[in-house]
């Protein structure tokens, strides 16, 4: 019993840590992106309007696969309450994984030490990369939602800094015909300011498809004077509809 209450705990733990990873990365910030639906990225001009409505426009999408970079902020002391030493706030921490947003949400994401499946409607964790699972006790988590590129998209390109991204071209990313889009010097000093990081350098670019406006790419950084990180998020979605993109319940589950 004393076990049971033990793996239950460290799993609700890990649902509030990464939960915090997912709102340390963006600085804390809670806003949403503007409201619109699907959107046809090509139609944007150059105050950012293509931008619009794309956070809603992954919708339009069944399924995808992705991988995330983020560093910056409170990220290291936050990533430390999962155990091991606690790293650098600037290291780099990456993720990837799966997801199905239809017919049925399913997601299947994967990190050092940690691994979390959802599956119809409960989430499962393995925490330390021990190949057995926990089912969570708290069903509908919203866990795997906290830590999606939709997430970390709609809480940085909010419609605070939309206005001052511009269109640069068009071009294919990630095998996807997309629309580029940069942020103006203004706009990167919202970012400074509102991710209280300074004395950077900051770029921000992102590519949304032509057909079906939703966002391919970002990569959102801030440099220090010698080269080194101070803030960084990025994603990349691959895989779109692929019909091989499955999410599985874990068999193996540890006695909870």
């Amino acid at each position: 019993m004393f076990q049971a209450l033990h793996r239950q705990g460290r799993g609700l733990l890990a649902l509030l840590v990464l939960t915090a990873i997912a709102l340390s990365a963006c600085g804390g910030n809670s806003a949403t992106a503007a409201p619109g639906g699907s959107n046809n990225g090509g139609n944007g001009n150059g105050n950012g309007s293509g931008l619009s409505g794309a956070a809603s426009a992954f919708s339009t999408i069944d399924s995808y696969k992705f991988s995330m970079t983020l560093a910056g902020g409170d990220l290291g002391s936050t990533l430390a309450m999962l155990g091991g030493p606690s790293p650098s706030a600037n290291t780099p921490f990456t993720y990837s994984g799966t997801m199905i947003v239809k017919p049925a949400k399913a997601a299947d994401i994967s990190m050092t030490g940690f691994h979390v499946i959802e599956i119809g409607g409960n989430d499962y964790l393995d925490i330390g990369d021990t190949g057995g699972f926990v089912k969570s006790a708290v069903e509908g988590t919203g866990m795997t939602d906290s830590l999606s590129p939709i997430q970390m998209f709609q809480n940085v390109v909010d419609p605070s800094v939309i206005s001052g991204y511009n269109k640069v071209g068009s071009e294919a990313k990630n095998n996807v015909a997309t629309d580029h889009y940069q942020a103006s010097a203004s706009a990167l000093a919202e970012y400074g300011s509102m991710l209280s990081v300074t004395g950077a350098t900051w770029t921000a670019d992102v590519w949304i498809a032509q057909t079906g406006g939703y966002p391919v790419s970002m990569s959102i950084l801030a440099k220090a004077s010698d080269n080194s990180t101070l803030y960084e998020i990025q994603f990349d979605i691959t895989n779109i509809n692929d019909p091989a993109n499955t999410v599985t319940a874990p068999t193996n589950l540890t006695v909870n």
